[in-house]
């Protein structure tokens, strides 16, 4: 694809880059994504009540205040990371949620710092409380979607085990060699660990974007509304116009759940030569504002989320 085709094109795919950022810039460091992998794994352990092996809004309500007024935002969430429908996040798609990003993590685990979330995994696995974790309690919350191999002599793929994963990645954390994974060891392996996150379903927010703009309470937002949630998060407003009229169906002038939902599900398409190479066609000013309006919407989900568990989980552990 030539998303320098046309300005409005690779204008659109630079801010998918600068809002949907799958990765931060630090070196692959297997250990490091281990680590991490152990932590988010032991939180979703901590948020999966009926271990069942799926996170549902409920669950992640009962860690809460369990405010049923809340209870649609938990749902609103749930729903932008559950890729394959099932109602509910699988630990792939819970550890891949923007509610585990780095900074949300910390609030969840109520710690300033990586010291801090090592502490709470030692905290999770430290059987003989020396404040360390031997090679046997680590394996016992090492993540298991971690894999490692090579390919065989006959072409085919061939995988290393668990215990050798663990035993590989142990290594590389233990730094000082003595047997042992300190907290300041873990730390180190953590700030060094890829900051992998899906980006989720925005349109899944569009019930949350108009409960939270409505001003006037008729279920729908206005352009005056609109309006107003564009200069709330410093965005141009000037995509409003465009918006109303290819959301509005029924010309009357507010654009409802539904209006919404249908706008933020339209993605770009070829352009009509439908030529291979072709540029797809760019996101309109309307489309463009509603995008990012969601993408914030998810956002701020996710921190309210992270910020109304803060420290909950140390009460599980």
């Amino acid at each position: 694809m030539d998303v320098s085709a046309n300005s409005g094109t690779a204008e659109a795919y630079r801010t998918f880059q600068r809002e949907n950022r799958v990765q931060s810039p630090h070196t692959l460091d297997m250990a490091g994504a281990a680590m991490l992998g152990a932590v988010k794994d032991q939180v979703f352990k901590a948020f999966d009540a009926d271990q069942d092996g799926k996170v549902s809004a409920q669950e992640i309500a009962k860690l809460g205040n369990n405010d049923p007024d809340k209870l649609a935002d938990k749902q609103a969430l749930v729903a932008a990371f559950d890729r394959n429908g099932d109602g509910a996040l699988d630990s792939g798609e819970f550890g891949a949620s923007r509610l585990l990003d780095s900074q949300n993590l910390r609030t969840l685990l109520g710690v300033q710092n990586e010291a801090g979330v090592a502490g709470w995994l030692i905290s999770r696995a430290d059987t003989d409380g020396d404040g360390s974790l031997s090679a046997e309690e680590y394996a016992g919350v090492a993540s298991s979607d971690l894999r490692s191999g090579w390919i065989g002599p006959d072409d085919k793929d061939v995988w290393d085990s668990a215990e050798q994963v663990n035993a590989e990645m142990f290594g590389r954390t233990d730094a000082d060699k003595d047997g042992r994974l300190s907290a300041a060891e873990l730390a180190a392996k953590l700030e060094a660990a890829p900051r992998l996150y899906r980006f989720g379903d925005s349109s899944q927010a569009t019930g949350t974007l108009a409960a939270r703009n409505d001003g006037d309470g008729d279920a729908a937002l206005s352009a005056d509304e609109l309006t107003a949630a564009a200069k709330a998060r410093n965005l141009d407003t000037a995509g409003v116009d465009d918006l109303m009229r290819l959301a509005d169906r029924d010309g009357d002038a507010r654009l409802s759940v539904e209006e919404l939902r249908a706008a933020s599900q339209r993605r770009p398409q070829l352009s009509r030569s439908g030529q291979a190479g072709d540029a797809p066609e760019a996101l309109s000013a309307g489309e463009m504002l509603l995008a990012r309006l969601l993408g914030s919407t998810v956002r701020n989900l996710s921190d309210q989320m992270a910020s109304e568990l803060g420290g909950a989980l140390n009460r599980t552990a």
